[in-house]
C-alpha cells in the first residue's frame, strides 16, 4: 500500500509547493500557499509531496480528513486509487473537494462516486478591469460611493516594511467593534498573514484619509492570470472606503492579472449580497465528493 507522509506546512514549503500550484493553473483560493499556511491551525491542515503532486488534507469539524484535488502532474487515476487505499486502511472513505472541471473528470474515472455542490464555498471571480474601472450602469452606485470617498484628502500606498504596522492598526480598530467569535478567528489569521507577509510573497495596499490608515487589502496569485484577495478590511468612518480600497488595488497592483478572485461568502447573506453587487465574471464552483466504501 502507498505511504503518505502528511505533516503541518512550514514557510519553507512554499519553494516547492508554489511551482506545482502554478503548473496546475487552478484559479480557486484554496490553491494558494498562503491560504493553506495561515489557516493550518484552524482547519488542521496537513500536506504531503507524493511523486509530482502536492496533496493537502484538512479536518473541518470532523475526525475524517477531506482532501483537496491534487495539484501537480502525473497519473491522477493511480494517485486517487492510492489515496482511496490509504483512507480505507484507516477505516473511512475518501472525501475530496474539487472544482467543477475536476469533479467531472473524477466522475468519469470513478463511476458511482457522489458530488454535491458547496455553494457557500464558491469563489467569486471578477475581471480585473471591471473592478478597476467600474464602468457602466451596473456599477452606478459603486461610482457614487467612490466619488463620495474621493472628496476626502486620501492616498493609497503599496504595503512595505515601513508601513505594514498600519495594517495592524486598522485590524485592531476593525475588531474592537465586534465580539463575534468567527471574526476574532479571522482577525487572528490576518495577523498571522501580516506577520509573515513578505515571506509569503503577498502583495497589497493601504488606504489613508488625512494621513490616517483607514483600509488595507492583500493577497497572492493562484493561476498565472488570477490574483486572489485574501483579506480586505476597512473602517466605517468614511463612506466608500471599501469600494475605494478595492478599486485602487485593482487599478494599481493587480493590473497584470486578468482576473481577481475575492474568495467565497461562507454562507453569509451579507457577504453574498456584497460580492454579487460587484458582478462576478464567473463563479469558481467547488464540490464535495464522496468516493464511498471502506474496503
Amino acid at each position: 500500500m502507498a505511504e503518505f507522509d502528511f505533516r503541518s506546512p512550514e514557510l519553507s514549503d512554499r519553494e516547492w509547493i508554489e511551482p506545482l500550484l502554478l503548473q496546475s493553473g487552478f484559479r480557486g483560493c484554496l490553491y494558494t500557499f498562503g491560504n493553506n499556511y495561515v489557516w493550518k491551525d484552524v482547519y488542521n491542515v496537513k500536506i504531503c509531496r507524493y511523486r509530482d503532486f502536492y496533496l493537502l488534507q484538512n479536518r473541518d469539524n470532523s475526525d475524517i480528513p477531506r482532501f483537496l484535488y491534487p495539484a501537480g502532474s502525473g497519473d491522477i487515476r493511480a494517485l486517487i486509487t492510492d489515496l482511496r487505499g490509504y483512507c480505507y486502511s484507516m477505516g473511512h472513505e475518501l472525501l475530496m473537494t474539487a472544482n467543477k472541471e475536476c469533479t467531472a473528470h473524477l466522475v468519469d474515472m470513478f463511476p458511482g462516486i457522489t458530488a454535491v455542490p458547496d455553494r457557500d464555498g464558491f469563489d467569486y471571480v471578477y475581471e480585473s478591469a471591471d473592478l478597476a474601472e467600474l464602468k457602466g450602469r451596473k456599477y452606478h452606485s459603486k461610482r457614487n460611493h467612490l466619488n463620495r470617498f474621493y472628496e476626502n484628502d486620501w492616498k493609497f500606498e503599496e504595503i512595505c516594511s515601513s508601513n505594514i504596522d498600519c495594517c495592524f492598526e486598522v485590524l485592531d480598530k476593525w475588531l474592537s467593534d465586534t465580539s463575534d467569535v468567527e471574526k476574532t478567528t479571522e482577525a487572528d489569521v490576518v495577523r498571522r498573514s501580516l506577520a509573515d507577509y513578505f515571506a509569503l510573497g503577498y502583495r497589497g495596499g493601504i488606504l489613508y484619509v488625512n494621513g490616517v490608515p483607514q483600509a488595507f487589502t492583500f493577497g497572492e496569485h493562484s493561476a498565472a492570470d488570477t490574483f486572489v484577495v485574501h483579506a480586505e478590511k476597512a473602517l466605517l468612518e468614511y463612506q466608500g472606503a471599501y469600494t475605494a480600497v478595492n478599486c485602487e488595488f485593482a487599478k494599481r497592483l493587480a493590473f497584470d492579472y486578468r482576473y481577481i478572485n475575492r474568495e467565497e461568502d461562507a454562507g453569509s447573506e451579507g457577504l453574498r449580497k456584497a460580492k454579487l453587487s460587484y458582478h462576478p465574471a464567473f463563479m469558481e464552483e467547488k464540490y464535495f465528493i464522496s468516493f464511498g466504501g471502506t474496503t
